[in-house]
């Protein structure tokens, strides 16, 4: 008698790479590492950036994970294992607030990169979140384990897609710390001080949301930034991507817990308004920095149009420009609907420009939801006001040079002050008008269909660099490492 005997396929489960569950603040913090140990793994593997020797395998559940080895025969494999340990205790400090892996091709130019990896941390005090009876931060493990997952397969699929790499390419790294918490002459093991606070890019490029993973005590997203044209994919394929860049993959911002209860925080623009009813009167309903809900309509304003810069400054009830009763900036009483909206839309460009070096017409456009030609008389508006300036050199590729300290010190004390300040809102009034942007908002059709961040053929969509815009209202300084690895 024979008996047939069918073996089970060996199948890596969670616990084999990841913890098995992230119910206090150090096993999230374990968690946290391991995943971007992980994914920068599996990411350098899939771009084929270092020999298949510098890899051990692992397997969690259907996939099949590199990891790589700090023990490999490959030097530069075994350098960036050094940086990401060196990280770890930043991470456990939360000191660090988002990290870049960027890789280019002149080794006289390392801030100019042909394509790069983002990831961003969020420090929770372990309580789950609700907004409206509805949980907006997830602390079950199940959905940490099925987010991870997620983000792993997409990290997968979006790498296929990518055209090869250069031969010539080298790799480098960024890190960008919540300055109120870190000391300032705090750098991780190989690491100094940045030269440059943000990285550049080669080409008009796009940057895709591949992923968030949340846990009570930190969350993590991650995304790729690459030149608009380099996919090579399948129809479904690009619509996936298209789907992960127009913002449709939704955020989870973080609601205050302040007394107020009327302030809500997030550091990503979307395009669709999210879960938050965002009706401004700037003529935008994406979510962009601090947002605070009118006691009237219970919609959702920007608190930069209303001179709010923080939220000490948010006052107990707020009432909206377009809601009958006291509103919350006196000075609007005196300026016709355009104005206001152009009034608003103008405090929302100044402050958006205290974040970058160098703007472009089309970058301002896509970052504030507007039209290109509204973009282009704040720029001419700028400019007129010495906020920002023409380069010397013809680099008019890489934008207008931004003046940050003018706009800090006159721009600020200008256009933010307190509502009860009327001759400065007089004055804002004038000098709008004198620009010619109130007279035109109106023909322009500012609050007319949201422009999708997807780059079209013609690459007329663009994009902020990814830590511009995942630090909204934060103070970062920023490490680079000392030596980049050469591939």
């Amino acid at each position: 008698m024979a008996t047939a005997v069918c073996h089970r396929q060996e199948v890596g489960t969670w616990q084999s790479i990841f913890p098995a569950d992230q119910l206090t603040g150090q096993k999230s913090a374990f968690f946290v590492k391991k995943l971007l140990a992980v994914s920068v793994s599996y990411l350098t593997y899939l771009r084929n950036i270092f020999p298949e020797n510098a890899y051990s395998n692992r397997n969690m559940e259907d996939l099949e994970l590199k990891i790589l080895s700090d023990s490999s025969s490959c030097p530069g494999a075994n350098k960036v294992c050094h940086w990401i340990r060196s990280c770890f205790e930043a991470l456990d400090k939360k000191f660090l607030n988002s990290l870049v892996l960027g890789l280019y091709v002149d080794p006289a130019d390392s801030n100019t990169l042909l394509e790069s990896y983002s990831f961003k941390f969020n420090y929770e005090d372990g309580v789950d979140i609700y907004h409206n009876d509805k949980k907006i931060l997830s602390s079950d493990t199940e959905n940490t384990k099925k987010t991870t997952t997620t983000l792993l397969r997409t990290i997968l699929v979006l790498t296929q897609g990518l055209k090869p790499l250069p031969d010539n390419v080298m790799l480098t790294m960024k890190l960008y710390f919540n300055d109120e918490v870190t000391p300032p002459d705090y750098h991780p093991a190989g690491f100094m001080e940045a030269k440059s606070d943000d990285f550049m890019y080669e080409d008009e490029t796009i940057n895709i949301k591949v992923g968030e993973v949340s846990t009570k005590f930190h969350s993590v997203k991650m995304r790729i930034r690459t030149k608009c044209h380099n996919f090579d994919l399948s129809p479904d394929a690009k619509d996936i991507v298209a789907e992960l860049t127009d913002g449709s993959q939704e955020e989870k911002p973080m609601e205050s817990t302040s007394p107020a209860d009327t302030v809500m925080t997030t550091t990503t623009p979307k395009t669709d308004g999210g879960s938050y009813d965002v009706d401004c009167v700037c003529g935008s309903s994406i979510e962009d920095g601090m947002l605070i809900m009118c006691v009237s309509c219970e919609k959702w304003s920007h608190g930069l149009c209303y001179r709010i810069l923080d939220s000490v400054a948010v006052p107990d009830t707020h009432t909206c420009a377009k809601c009958p009763g006291e509103c919350t900036d006196t000075s609007f009483k005196k300026l016709d609907k355009i104005t206001v909206q152009a009034t608003a839309l103008w405090r929302r460009a100044l402050f958006t420009l205290t974040e970058v070096k160098r703007v472009k017409e089309a970058e301002l456009a896509q970052r504030l939801d507007i039209d290109i030609e509204v973009a282009k008389k704040l720029i001419t508006r700028l400019i007129s006001e010495r906020f920002i300036r023409v380069p010397a050199k013809n680099t008019s590729k890489f934008g207008y040079i931004v003046n940050k300290t003018e706009i800090t010190k006159r721009g600020f004390r200008t256009y933010f002050t307190s509502p009860s300040s009327q001759s400065q809102s007089l004055s804002l009034y004038d000098s709008l008008n004198d620009s010619g942007l109130v007279q035109d908002t109106e023909s322009l059709k500012l609050t007319g269909e949201k422009r999708k961040r997807v780059a079209d053929e013609n690459g007329d969509s663009f994009e902020l660099s990814s830590s511009q815009s995942w630090t909204k209202g934060k103070r970062l300084r920023s490490s680079e490492i000392r030596t980049p690895v050469r591939l």
